[in-house]
């Protein structure tokens, strides 16, 4: 009889510790579950937090390129909801550009580029002209742009994003700059080559000014070579210049690191190059551009070589804008190129049956001025970390 007692005691503890021991297995696996959830949704807001940051200085961006009076020199969205057509920049011009979007049943995206910092005296803003600190000339050519984005849980409509019952869910705030360039050949020439004695023309080239300088060199540089067969026209045709600045900083308005950087395309071999060049494109070769038949140049737009532009014979170029090379340009047909050609080192140019010709064209370079010479992204986009500073960092 006793024996029997012990034995259901023991199975009565043995069945205790197997529901302590699946209680606990059980707790585990929901606390684990629970702190899954919690990370994935953690990480799923950060990642949203950022992607509408990056939003919100794209959107700046676009903002500042459909001012009509350029460069800006006012940060100053509206939103009025009369005019005829209504204009819509922003949800709240108060604070500067702000928009709300819902992501999905009740949780909604914003993001914030400030003309002022709230609480913060005295008043700051934290969309800043800096063209100063870039050594630019004038107002309005560099601006910094900080945009804040918050992901949050909206439970009641009429109440602030950021009061309770409503809940923010993540932040995250991003910091860039934006800015013009120009575009500022050292003469109004089709060709402009830093030294006269550098620039050697065999049988075959053409060199086309029409009411402006064909072929321009720096006054006191020595004399080009110029073979027969050579055409050279303009008014004048050739021209020396006490004055020249063939520098990238006078040319586009910024030091080679930032072109490289607002560089629509970044290439270092001429397989890598664009064909054609899409319309109004930069192209920033980072050493010296060997083209082929196969790899050509064509297209509209800025090549900026760091190093020398060889084109062989038989790739058959056409190309409307600004060539611009720190070393030699080779230029050998058939080759057309209308626009300018400046290069800092020698220039060789001949034609074979066919010409290599450049022909000045002040049209392609105005059109480029308005589409190239507005603002684009100057550096990378990084956290801003000190909240309402305006602390300017380095030229990049």
């Amino acid at each position: 009889m006793r024996k029997g007692r012990e034995e259901g005691i023991a199975l009565l503890i043995a069945l205790f510790f197997t529901l302590l021991t699946a209680g606990m297995v059980f707790a585990g696996t929901l606390s684990l579950r629970n702190s899954e959830k919690k990370t994935e949704l953690s990480l799923r807001t950060k990642g949203q937090a950022r992607q509408f940051a990056e939003a919100g200085l794209i959107d700046a961006l676009d903002w500042y390129r459909r001012q009509t009076t350029q460069p800006v020199t006012t940060f100053a969205p509206v939103r009025d909801t009369v005019a005829i057509p209504p204009i819509l920049d922003t949800d709240d011009p108060s604070i500067g550009l702000v928009r709300e979007f819902e992501i999905d049943r009740g949780v909604w995206g914003r993001y914030e580029i400030r003309k002022t910092v709230p609480n913060v005296l005295p008043l700051e803003s934290e969309v800043l002209d800096i063209t100063q600190h870039r050594a630019a000339s004038g107002t309005g050519t560099v601006w910094r742009l900080v945009s804040r984005a918050f992901i949050f849980q909206r439970r009641n409509a009429v109440l602030p994003f950021n009061q309770l019952p409503n809940q923010i869910l993540s932040t995250e705030v991003l910091e860039t700059e934006i800015r013009r360039l120009t575009l500022v050949p050292p003469a109004q020439s089709a060709v402009c080559v830093n030294t006269g004695s550098a620039i050697s023309l065999s049988s075959g080239t053409k060199i086309t000014g029409g009411g402006n300088t064909g072929l321009a060199y720096r006054q006191g540089s020595g004399s080009p070579t110029i073979g027969g067969g050579v055409t050279i026209t303009g008014t004048p045709s050739q021209a020396t210049l006490t004055t020249w600045n063939d520098s990238t900083e006078s040319v586009f308005g910024v030091d080679e690191e930032t072109l490289r950087s607002m560089a629509d395309y970044q290439i270092t071999a001429g397989s890598e190059l664009p064909n054609p060049i899409p319309t109004n494109s930069i192209v920033y070769s980072d050493g010296n551009l060997l083209l082929s038949s196969t790899y050509p140049l064509k297209g509209t737009g800025i090549l900026y070589v760091k190093g020398y532009l060889y084109i062989p014979y038989g790739t058959a170029s056409y190309f409307n804008g600004v060539i611009y090379a720190t070393g030699n340009i080779y230029l050998y047909s058939p080759v057309n190129i209308n626009g300018t050609v400046i290069t800092k080192g020698n220039l060789y140019m001949a034609g074979s049956g066919d010409k290599s010709e450049v022909i000045y064209d002040d049209g392609i370079l105005n059109s480029l001025m308005i589409e190239i010479g507005q603002y684009r992204f100057s550096s990378a986009t990084y956290k801003h970390d000190l909240r309402g500073s305006l602390k300017i960092k380095k030229a990049y």
